[in-house]
């Protein structure tokens, strides 16, 4: 009898600071259509309410409560900020079969975002006066630069606040240390510079991968980021 092909891996995509899984809706029909399940995650750290605003081990549940729903094998997939709870999440997991950075922080346990910016917010940060929660200055350079101006307007109109405490709490936890891990670099990144992406990447993640985008290459190159996603998940069976 000939062996049925081994189900494809559920991918699921974590966004990053100030966004939602609506971050994703122009790559999730890209991977649909080529028969992956897909699912994504809201991460409690960012919203309107600013006093219901979660922390990393908010987000890092979040992410796990997804894995739980989830039946058989999963790509887990972080942008930016979403690195830290992916990282966190799939620690001791036997059902995460790969990771996936896009232009994201992939970090030591014991080392928190702010950590790794230097210890100081940096500029494009709006912390507000309370301390607990920031928004992001000019994000239509630092986040989208190379996206259509349409795409930029919506997306700028959709961001939400992002507590502090996200990314001030060390990570407990590295799922990376054990699992296959790619890292996707965004060659055109001002935010999170090409060469501090790949400074990250060294040692950590045995497969590193290059798109020609800024911050948001879900927006400005869905299509190729969903191949590499792809790519990178066909070869997790």
């Amino acid at each position: 009898m000939t062996a049925e092909p081994a189900a494809l891996p559920t991918i699921v995509l974590v966004h990053g600071a100030w966004h939602g899984s609506w971050s994703w809706d122009h790559v999730v029909p890209l991977l649909t259509e080529r028969g992956f399940p897909v699912r994504t995650v809201d991460l409690p750290s960012t919203g309107p309410d600013v006093d219901a605003l979660g922390d990393l081990a908010d987000d890092s549940a979040a992410v796990r409560a997804v894995l739980d729903d989830v039946a058989g094998p999963t790509v887990l997939v972080g942008h930016s900020y979403g690195g830290l709870p992916i990282t966190e999440a799939s620690a001791g997991r036997d059902d995460v079969v790969r990771l996936v950075y896009v232009c994201a922080f992939l970090l030591d346990v014991g080392v928190s975002l702010l950590d790794a910016a230097g210890g100081e917010p940096p500029a494009f940060w709006q912390v507000s006066e309370d301390g607990r929660w920031m928004t992001p200055a000019q994000p239509e350079q630092v986040f989208y630069a190379d996206c259509p101006p349409d795409v930029t307007a919506a997306a700028v109109a959709r961001l939400t606040p992002q507590s502090l405490s996200s990314c001030t709490t060390p990570l407990r936890a590295a799922g990376w240390s054990t699992l296959p891990t790619t890292y996707v670099v965004a060659d055109g990144d001002v935010g999170l510079p090409a060469a501090v992406q790949e400074l990250m990447a060294a040692g950590k993640a045995e497969d590193v991968r290059h798109i020609d985008s800024a911050h948001s290459p879900f927006f400005a190159r869905p299509r190729e980021l969903a191949d590499i996603l792809i790519e990178a998940s066909s070869g997790s069976r």
